[in-house]
């Protein structure tokens, strides 16, 4: 059955009120050509609901637009820790030169600011541990501790969650643990310089509420062991890892998005689809990274809608048969800008490494949320993805295809496509 094609055109800094974290002193590194998208800014001089790129918006955080600090992947929601409405999670994955994905995750909520209405109850660090074999097979680790077993810096990264670390440089991580008879201890090695569209923050309707995104490592060299059933193995390949923290559930300004990343030869590229509610103007907000890991080189470094389109493509029946709908499984991002021209064009393989469900048993007040905002049901799902690469930018000419992860946030089914007939 065919269907119509979906196409757009498209954190703890907050204000002194709720406690700014800027530390006094940080070391810098790189700079990104960036292209802003155009923006408006409310009343009070800020950008509202899409990246800030004014003035303004960096001064009100605390950033610079031409460098990066090490701060910058520390502890962000500190101050805020309290509310059980804050979120915040330090995300790796690592493709293997022999087909192994791995993706480690330690964070500050169990539920990642998926669901609205948290409690006290659901205050906690966790840490998600996932390794996917060549053939699919799935070997995890997800776990709750208590905050006796967290601590975090806020001047650079360093992490703990139990006996699961996190540390980096914005050069160079180290993410070690292990539970059971799964293990990892990996060095990340960074192959590009960080990354942000603007500051980063997305602030939605005001300056008190936010939501924000920082890749530290967009491209990097893996390298290290991973331990799966008790038996150690070395592990050689590619990674990648962002930051993620705001005081807003997503579902509150979230209708879905799309997230993917990968290699293709000596490129790393990274592809962002991200669609806000009507009450958050109803934005569809694309990013397009290229990044050339050889000579360090960012060739493209796109958040203008003007210049990138975002097509969702072939739907598929989601691998859960309790998922309503069914889900499309490729994303075509296309970006011109005068001369230059690139294609990224990411379709899910049968590898799964997650799929699940939010809110499957929602409380009252969740309930009523859900209603007022007219949310079935919250999906989240994330598979490995074959790459289609086109690029003619910055004096190159490159074609080919790659590897990498594709992910889905579903924050109710209104957008997805019907659900095919058998």
């Amino acid at each position: 059955m065919n269907h119509t094609a979906r196409t757009s055109r498209r954190t703890l800094l907050q204000g002194a009120t709720a406690g700014l974290l800027v530390p006094a002193t940080a070391t810098v590194l790189g700079r990104d050509p960036v292209r802003a998208a155009p923006g408006t800014p409310p009343p009070n001089g800020y950008t509202a609901n899409w990246v800030g790129n004014r003035p303004a918006d960096f001064a009100r955080v605390g950033l610079s637009p031409s460098y990066h600090q090490q701060w910058e992947d520390g502890f962000r929601t500190a101050a805020v820790n309290a509310d059980p409405d804050a979120y915040e999670w330090w995300y790796s994955d690592f493709t293997g030169d022999d087909g192994t994905v791995v993706s480690f995750t330690l964070k500050t909520r169990p539920t990642d600011g998926f669901e609205p209405d948290a409690t006290e109850a659901d205050r906690a660090p966790g840490v998600s541990l996932i390794i996917t074999e060549p053939d699919g097979t799935n070997h995890r680790v997800v776990k709750n501790y208590t905050w006796d077993d967290f601590t975090s810096s806020t001047d650079r990264c360093d992490v703990r969650v139990g006996p699961f670390t996190f540390k980096g440089d914005l050069k160079t991580y180290r993410m070690r643990g292990a539970d059971g008879d799964l293990a990892i201890d990996l060095t990340l090695t960074s192959l590009v310089s960080p990354f942000r569209p603007g500051t980063g923050f997305r602030f939605l309707n005001d300056t008190d509420r936010y939501q924000a995104w920082f890749a530290a490592v967009p491209a990097g060299e893996a390298s290290g062991t991973i331990t799966v059933a008790g038996k150690r193995r070395r592990f050689a390949g590619r990674g990648y890892h962002d930051h993620n923290w705001g005081n807003v559930p997503f579902a509150e300004f979230v209708d879905h998005w799309r997230w993917g990343r990968g290699s293709i030869d000596q490129y790393a590229v990274i592809g962002v689809d991200f669609r806000l509610r009507p009450e958050y103007d109803s934005s569809s907000q694309p990013i397009l990274l290229v990044d050339d890991t050889r000579t360090g080189k960012r060739l493209i470094a796109s958040f203008d809608p003007r210049a990138i389109t975002a097509t969702e493509l072939d739907p598929r029946p989601h691998p859960d048969p309790a998922y309503p709908k069914d889900y499309y499984a490729t994303v075509d991002w296309r970006y011109a800008n005068g001369t230059d021209h690139a294609r990224v064009t990411m379709t899910d393989t049968e590898n799964l490494i997650v799929a699940r469900q939010y809110l499957t048993d929602p409380s009252a007040a969740q309930q009523a949320t859900m209603t007022r905002l007219g949310i079935d049901q919250v999906w989240y799902t994330r598979y490995d993805t074959t790459i289609g690469f086109e690029l003619d930018a910055a004096g190159l000419t490159a074609t080919g295809n790659g590897e990498g992860t594709l992910e889905n946030a579903q924050f109710g089914m209104g957008s997805s496509p019907p659900k095919s007939t058998p």
